[in-house]
């Protein structure tokens, strides 16, 4: 069957297919996956918008996380930026209405990594966004910009990861290896803290620790983090949270007088 359309005083057609459907079998598309909803609080990062393509040198792009799961996301979420070497950031812009929340952010001397500290509530189906502000410097930028989330209670640490390709995209998802904590030292230190902490392990790399629920400054390699205690009192636990999950320290941090 031809439908001829007139607009203009030109003629154009139209073919349409006629489905025959007592002699004919008519294809349906294929089911669209849908991925199950996880059961628990749930992180999701992703990363997207406008990376740096030579010659343009000062751009950005966004970082957004997301309460996936089926309860709420609480307490201390921190999310870490590494850029590949050529490109810096001076630090991140945050989008996020109501002011429910508290955010804060370090930059590393060189300019490659941020670190930012998200503490608030969310919903399922809830999203925070920052967009980050990258300077090539009027090279041609290539690598890998590799963006993470941690949550202490985070189920799933299959979507903590982000990475992307600069002149490829969004590259496959990676699962990164849970945390093993082996020590804590020393263990007590005044309560105006400020004390220096080692916490030993495996798989600690982009992790930070919680002192009770408030998170201590400080960095990680795989197999050690270096941390300062903050201000507290009694004997409070002490967890190694990364992107892969999070272990207890074998014993807890006291205070003294």
């Amino acid at each position: 069957m031809i439908t001829r359309l007139v607009r203009g005083g030109l003629a154009a057609a139209l073919a349409v297919t006629t489905l025959t459907v007592a002699a004919a079998t008519v294809a349906t598309a294929a089911p669209t996956a849908v991925a199950a909803t996880v059961s628990g609080p749930n992180v999701t990062v992703t990363q997207a918008g406008n990376y740096p393509i030579f010659p343009v040198d000062n751009t950005n792009f966004g970082v957004t996380w997301k309460s996936t799961g089926t309860t709420d996301v609480t307490g201390v979420t921190r999310l870490t930026v590494d850029l590949p070497p050529g490109l810096t950031t001076t630090g991140a812009l945050m989008y996020s209405t109501p002011y429910d929340y508290t955010f804060t952010q370090t930059v590393s001397p060189d300019g490659r990594r941020l670190e930012a500290v998200f503490t608030g509530t969310r919903a399922p189906g809830r999203s925070d966004f920052m967009k980050v502000q990258v300077s090539s410097h009027g090279t041609r930028p290539s690598g890998v910009i590799t963006v993470t989330a941690a949550n202490k209670d985070d189920v799933d640490p299959s979507d903590n990861v982000s990475r992307y390709l600069l002149g490829s995209g969004l590259q496959a998802p990676v699962t990164p290896a849970a945390p093993a904590v082996t020590a804590l030292a020393p263990s007590t230190g005044p309560a105006v803290g400020g004390t220096a902490v080692t916490i030993t392990g495996t798989g600690l790399t982009n992790g930070f620790a919680l002192f009770g629920n408030t998170p201590a400054s400080g960095s990680c390699t795989d197999t050690a983090c270096v941390v300062t205690a903050p201000a507290g009192s009694g004997t409070v636990p002490v967890t190694l949270v990364t992107p892969g999950g999070s272990a207890a320290t074998p014993t807890g941090f006291t205070y003294t007088p």
